[in-house]
């Protein structure tokens, strides 16, 4: 497995260099999972319609869901910790996104396409 990551500043190109990236090698029949975390699609309208290979997956990642769906799972697993100290659990309102939750849904979705 080979990851790729392309990074930059808004406005910089990079979704469109890792979709320009992730079509070439889908191409050559490597199959590719190119993962987007822009909170609009923005992978699709780069991408043609009609020439996507089929070895091309792409998939976009809602770091804010992620991180809820971890921290309310975690907190499901500590539930005896929880019951022992007496402290209420928090609704999965609460939650707001950590600092690197981004990264870290990133990480986990490439995590995720390795294991299947």
């Amino acid at each position: 497995m080979r990851t790729l990551l392309i990074t930059g500043p808004g406005g910089s190109g990079r979704t469109t260099t890792a979709a320009a990236t992730a079509l070439a090698a889908a191409r050559e029949g490597t199959r590719t999972l190119l993962l987007g975390t822009d909170p609009t699609d923005t992978l699709t309208p780069v991408l043609p319609d009609d020439t996507t290979p089929p070895t091309l997956t792409t998939h976009r990642i809602d770091p804010d869901t992620t991180a809820r769906e971890d921290l309310t799972a975690l907190q499901t697993r500590a539930a005896p910790a929880h019951d022992l100290l007496g402290t209420p659990r928090l609704d999965p309102e609460e939650f707001t996104p950590l600092p690197g939750a981004e990264e870290l849904a990133i990480l986990r979705a490439l995590r995720d396409a390795a294991l299947d």
